[in-house]
């Protein structure tokens, strides 16, 4: 150590360290926010996710991953998140997000539909997508138990599950003109419309299944009968021509109507469940048709021409419909080597006969039916084939008594026991045409014996009336010398007939003129008629 150096001293103050205060500087509070509003909007969102469903289409057009929407009452609650095909190529498979508040309507039954533009017989439906684009739309179901797979609907439902009304079944034995879609009418007023239709089980028949909106669905009752009604329903039978339509639109689509009888004060008419099944009848005179509670079959046996009878042809007692025709059958003879023609009939005894009853209430047994109906065949009870309309040429069978009729009786050991028959109106209008001629015939007789006594020069009136009486009585003779060839073979009788006879009177006319001139005026014989 140098001399002019001094020794520090123990004694000097320590030293501090100060360290420069941190400080927040706002440029750190706008990301911090950020940040949070991010991680709030990221919980919000991951709890309003609601579940991942998957549903099946035939096809994916329309539909855009990401953009096609799926909506219920017009809201959106989900979104379609990807497209893929599945394994069997047969298909899509739609993955869609829903949100959290359509959680409660994913169940069983909830069923799903693209809605696009659509043109069907119906009508024009979806036309609002042509500018927003197609989406999904969703029917919830009633079911409590969940579900995330679903096969889409290709065609809309045309009932939704919030649609007021009631659906029923309608058995058929087959389908006519209805398709889905197709109206239903009460009153003529359309109340419903067919929903669905497949075959039954047993393959018997078919199954429609319609639907009817409220308040008309009360309308439906248990006694309520269903019937086709096709746009137009043209009958053409023995009560003439008949033409029926409901409106222009079961014209394209077919149709189904119903009627619902009044009940009585002691015995009201209950109205009909849901799914309640009734039967669906080719007409309305089928569906207003009484049940019968006792049909006897009959066996007629005719030997003329059936030509115009078809089965379902009423069996009339005197403007009564008894009964109709159930089979139409060949019968040959081969003691006469000859066919017969035999018809069966059901009977409703109950229709034309008056009903009795016991002193129990039962009804009458039906061997006192039998006793009854064997005491009518021995007065004169007949079966007689007649035409019901000139127009159609439709021909009824007709059971009334007869006082000329031969004697018969019915044998109730047949398995169809056979009522007697008697013969159709033709051949006595072929008897009434033969005394026409034969009157004729004399008549003319007379006229040649006067005319051979008398000059040449008969007046142009006599010659003219008898080239004209000539001709009708040689037409007469060879339509009648044919009559008996022409009902076995079926020619067109009555057509014939009507000419003859119009030329019959026309004869007749002219010889009654003739007689009148000769008694006014004998001397026109030779000199002619005056003023000519």
């Amino acid at each position: 150590m140098s001399e002019n150096e001094q020794p520090l001293s123990d004694n000097l103050p320590s030293g501090r360290i100060v360290r420069p205060r941190q400080r927040m500087t706002m440029i750190w509070i706008v990301p911090a926010l950020a940040i949070l509003v991010g991680i709030g909007l990221a919980v919000q969102a991951i709890r309003a996710r609601g579940p991942e469903i998957s549903l099946q289409f035939v096809a994916a057009e329309g539909l855009e991953a990401n953009k096609t929407r799926v909506k219920f009452k017009d809201v959106e609650i989900g979104t379609v998140k990807s497209i893929a095909l599945n394994p069997d190529r047969k298909s899509v498979r739609v993955s869609v997000q829903m949100d959290k508040q359509a959680e409660g309507l994913l169940v069983e039954d909830t069923r799903f539909w693209v809605v696009r533009p659509r043109v069907a017989a119906g009508g024009v439906s979806g036309l609002a997508t042509l500018l927003s684009g197609a989406y999904i739309a969703l029917d919830p179901g009633k079911s409590e138990t969940s579900r995330q797979e679903f096969v889409g609907l290709e065609e809309p439902p045309l009932v939704t599950s919030n649609t007021p009304g009631r659906q029923f079944v309608l058995r058929a034995d087959d389908l006519g003109s209805l398709d889905i879609g197709a109206p239903v009418y009460f009153r003529r007023i359309q109340v419903g419309r067919v929903v669905g239709y497949g075959m039954q089980k047993d393959g018997s028949g078919v199954s429609v299944r319609i639907f009817v909106d409220a308040p008309y669905d009360a309308f439906v009752t248990q006694a309520s009968r269903f019937w086709h009604a096709s746009g137009i329903d043209v009958s053409l039978n023995a009560d003439g021509v008949k033409l029926d339509m409901q409106s222009l639109v079961s014209l394209a689509l077919g149709g189904i109507a119903f009627s619902s009888p009044n009940g009585s004060d002691e015995e009201p008419v209950q109205k009909a469940e849901a799914d309640s099944s009734f039967v669906l009848h080719s007409d309305q005179a089928a569906a207003n048709r009484i049940p019968e509670t006792r049909v006897e079959k009959y066996v007629l046996t005719f030997r003329e021409s059936l030509r115009g009878l078809a089965v379902g042809a009423p069996v009339d007692f005197r403007g009564l419909v008894a009964g109709e025709v159930s089979r139409i059958d060949l019968n040959f003879e081969k003691e006469k080597t000859d066919f017969t023609m035999l018809v069966e009939i059901s009977l409703y005894p109950d229709r034309f006969a008056k009903r009795t009853r016991n002193q129990s209430g039962d009804e009458v047994s039906a061997k006192a039916s039998r006793d009854i109906l064997e005491k009518m065949v021995g007065k004169g009870f007949r079966a007689q084939l007649r035409t019901g309309n000139v127009l159609s040429g439709q021909r009824y069978i007709a059971l009334d008594f007869f006082a000329n009729a031969k004697a018969g009786k019915i044998d109730w050991s047949r398995r169809r026991p056979e009522l007697p028959v008697q013969p159709g109106t033709l051949d006595s209008l072929q008897d009434q045409l033969w005394a026409i001629v034969e009157s004729l015939r004399h008549t003319m007789q007379h006229v040649d014996q006067l005319v051979v006594r008398l000059d040449k020069e008969v007046a142009p009136e006599l010659t003219a009336t008898l080239k004209d009486a000539r001709k009708t009585l040689d037409s007469a003779e060879r339509m009648l010398g044919s009559a008996d060839k022409a009902l076995v073979s079926d020619a067109p009788l009555q057509l014939e007939m009507r000419d003859t006879l119009r030329e019959v009177g026309k004869a007749a006319t002219a010889v009654r003129n003739l007689a009148d001139l000769l008694e006014r005026q004998p001397e026109a014989l030779l000199t002619g008629k005056k003023g000519e």
